[in-house]
């Protein structure tokens, strides 16, 4: 046994050494390359922090512009960016445009030395490039930075990109070209990432997420994070996705749902998340993950789940409206390969008073042949009753469709319908729909006084696409026990959520939003697959 240890040491030393050994080959290859190739061009030694950077030094792609026509471009600069094309002219001509975060520039190589090793590289590489900036007789059309370009004075590798790419940018960038298929473009993410409509998605994705977070703040909101791992399926339902916890079974969470609603047991009366949700439908569709992101939000009331809607619409107005005025380069971006119209969320004055549109906050009750009716004049965001888009979808069925049962659910192609006929008549891509038949709505979705079929709970859709459920919930335990049960819902499971509205339960409501699809259709895209960076669906779970 010690004789077979020690062999096993020797063994172990011997193979470190050798490692060693090689590492040291390599970075003292790498380190004679660097001292012996050209003071103006090469391949750049392995950043391995062996310094403190001197950030001062460096400039941005996108500074540039502005340097040049405030008159300071004398000093040389340093910047670093990807090869985003190569066109070498002559033997001591060679023309570069180099990008950086949507930003390009054109970089001039001139001299045999500097332009033989331009046209040696390969577009996405990375270069660092040292030289002057130089105002440009005429527009240059080609790059974001049109007023000028960058004559080298030395250029360096960092790292470079394959020869062959799995796909142009150029290509996956076109507004007509398809030849990128989308599997292709998932399979190798992180280049399809770096086209200018997908890097503007991936920033307005993020702004989304930032101003539904800053206007909840602003409303006195309290930002909470709920388990994930949950011991039941939050939603009632059968699509979870079950884990192994050790030795007993759990879940991942289809929502916070009942974890929102604990929390405004535990006072803190207003609270929202941010997070993954997972959904276990086998649905191949263009709008249904299995996981997303969830924007949820809930909230005590005091008299009606009206009050619940009256933030949601002014929080969806506060995204629409930042996305549509600080952020209009963005939109811009996405629009140039992605032509669609512009979103619209609020009915016109003109609408309102030629259809008799109802408003709340002036008594005033709907004319409308469809009950349309908005909250106020200032915020005049569309709200309809359920039984009324029935109406108005069977008033519009063709010769021969049968009509729609006023207590069933609506189904994909209905939905696609209803915001057709509601651009035609009402001019807008936003709308609210309640008092949804209770029979197709959660255990605990509080049922309406109005009738014993109906509930008061609401979907919002976005192009005719529904983004959101929510409802006032039933706080009474009993109430909530007498629900869970008539669904045939095992209350065995819930005695933690149902303990929570023993001790004095604060009416109260809520919904949930998914992230990726308010970008798709805010944006007008095709499939949610293009506003989720690296999509989870039936047939994906890679890279």
């Amino acid at each position: 046994v010690c004789l077979t240890t020690l062999s096993f040491l020797v063994n172990s030393i011997t193979i470190m050494f050798r490692i060693s050994g090689r590492c040291r080959k390599v970075l003292s290859s790498r380190a004679v390359q660097r001292r012996s190739q050209s003071s103006v061009c090469g391949t750049l030694e392995m950043p391995q922090s062996k310094s403190v950077p001197k950030l001062a030094d460096w400039s941005e792609i996108s500074e540039l512009q502005k340097l040049v026509s405030e008159g300071d471009s004398t000093n040389q600069i340093k910047v670093r960016g990807r090869i985003h094309n190569i066109r070498k002219v002559s033997k001591k001509l060679c023309f570069l445009t180099l990008r950086r975060s949507g930003h390009t520039v054109q970089v001039v190589l001139v001299g045999e030395e500097l332009a033989t090793w331009g046209g040696q590289q390969h577009s996405e590489s990375i270069i660092d490039v040292t030289g002057t900036i130089k105002p440009s007789p005429s527009e240059i059309t080609g790059c974001t930075v049109s007023n000028c370009e960058l004559k080298a004075t030395s250029a360096y590798l960092v790292s470079a990109a394959s020869e062959i790419l799995p796909f142009q940018l150029d290509d996956a960038s076109s507004s007509t070209d398809v030849s990128v298929l989308q599997d292709t473009r998932l399979d190798n993410r992180w280049l399809d990432m770096r086209t200018p409509a997908n890097s503007a998605i991936w920033k307005l994705q993020s702004r989304v997420g930032q101003y539904f977070r800053e206007y909840l703040l602003s409303r006195d909101f309290t930002e909470i994070h709920t388990p994930k791992i949950i011991p039941t399926a939050s939603e009632g339902g059968s699509a979870v996705f079950p884990v192994s916890y050790h030795d007993n079974k759990a879940f991942l969470a289809q929502s916070p749902q009942l974890y929102k609603q604990m929390s405004i047991q535990g006072d803190l009366m207003r609270v929202f998340e941010v997070g993954p949700v997972f959904r276990a439908e086998n649905a191949n569709t263009h709008r249904h993950l299995c996981e997303f992101v969830g924007l949820d939000m809930e909230m005590e009331i005091k008299e009606h789940y009206y009050e619940i809607l009256d933030v949601g619409e002014a929080l969806f107005d506060h995204i629409f409206t930042n996305l549509t005025t600080v952020d209009e380069k963005l939109l811009a971006a996405v629009k140039k390969q992605h032509p669609k119209s512009d979103f619209i969320w609020k009915i016109s004055d003109e609408m309102i008073d030629d259809l008799k549109v109802g408003i709340i906050d002036e008594s005033k009750q709907s004319e409308d042949k469809y009950g349309a009716f908005v909250a106020s004049r200032s915020l005049p965001m569309l709200r309809l009753s359920f039984s009324k888009i029935i109406s108005l979808l069977n008033d519009n069925m063709a010769s021969g469709e049968e009509a729609l049962d006023p207590l069933s659910d609506l189904s994909t192609t209905d939905e696609k319908k209803l915001g057709v006929l509601i651009k035609e008549r009402y001019n807008t891509d936003f709308y609210i729909v309640d008092k949804f038949p209770l029979g197709i709505r959660p255990f605990y979705t509080m049922p309406s006084v109005e009738s014993p079929v109906l509930a008061n709970s609401y979907d919002i859709f976005m192009r005719g696409e529904e983004i959101s459920s929510g409802a006032q919930r039933i706080h009474d335990p009993t109430l909530l026990l007498e629900r869970a049960t008539v669904l045939g819902i095992d209350t065995s499971l819930l005695k933690d959520y149902i303990s929570s509205f023993q001790q004095g339960a604060w009416p109260h409501g809520g919904f949930g939003v998914g992230l990726e699809r308010v970008v798709m259709l805010f944006l007008g895209l095709g499939n949610i697959r293009s506003c989720s960076m690296f999509p989870r669906d039936p047939k994906r779970r890679t890279p």
